[in-house]
């Protein structure tokens, strides 16, 4: 089946499973928040690519809606920062907007456009990591090792750890969603940046989680840049 066949299926019947061989593990940030009406969509289609397991799927909630008559709880200000900060780094036309998707620190989807993210998520995924990333569960502590990949040229990267509940339920009893009883998928609940990367020596990190904590770490390129590698721990 041709590629534009293959994007007519996926957009009559919804997701399928990404049939391809990938080089890398596809971050894809989603800025929601639930007193956004434009956002369940998006919210859902999170949700589908979240069953790929070359896809790290993450929904973090911004607060810049909340005036809208519907406090958002899962919303925290530094994602809000986070997402502008972003906007800035691509050169993009928006600073704060909903849905969007970030996708792999390279480039975004405003909008709940599934197609697109799709075509994306294949084409991103096909570029080689940028570092060689493993982590360990030991009891209540991530071990991670890092080191540069022959060939890449890495100049500095900083290491994030991503706290995210699988499933969050939520009943929104006002504003724009009034009246919709949502599942939140991969919610993020805590985004640290634990240490910074040269981009050439190996490293070794033990960084204190609680047992059994649903995480993701993170390796990007500074300021912002594109993610060089991710692993997920569940």
């Amino acid at each position: 089946m041709g590629k534009f066949l293959a994007g007519l299926v996926v957009a009559v019947l919804g997701w399928v499973p990404l049939a391809h061989a990938q080089s890398s593990v596809v971050v894809v940030e989603l800025y929601t928040s639930q007193g956004c009406s434009s956002c369940p969509p998006a919210d859902v289609i999170l949700s589908e690519i979240a069953k790929d397991r070359n896809v790290i799927a993450l929904g973090l909630h911004v607060d810049y809606w909340d005036y809208l008559g519907w406090r958002d709880g899962l919303a925290r200000p530094e994602f809000t920062k986070r997402q502008e900060t972003y906007n800035v780094a691509l050169k993009s036309r928006y600073r704060l907007v909903t849905p969007q998707m970030i996708i792999q620190g390279r480039d975004y989807v405003a909008g709940a456009k599934r197609r697109k993210l799709l075509e994306y998520i294949e084409m991103l995924g096909k570029i080689p990591e940028g570092a060689a990333l493993d982590i360990q569960r030991q009891g209540k502590v991530v071990k991670i090792s890092l080191a540069a990949v022959p060939g890449q040229n890495v100049n500095g990267a900083v290491l994030h750890v991503v706290r995210f509940d699988p499933l969050v339920n939520v009943a929104i009893k006002g504003g724009e969603n009034q009246g919709r009883n949502m599942k939140y998928i991969n919610t993020v609940t805590r985004w640290d940046t634990i240490a910074e990367w040269n981009g050439k020596d190996p490293v070794t990190i033990s960084h204190d989680v609680k047992a059994g904590e649903n995480l993701a770490v993170i390796v990007q390129a500074k300021d912002s840049g594109p993610i060089l590698a991710a692993r997920r721990l569940d």
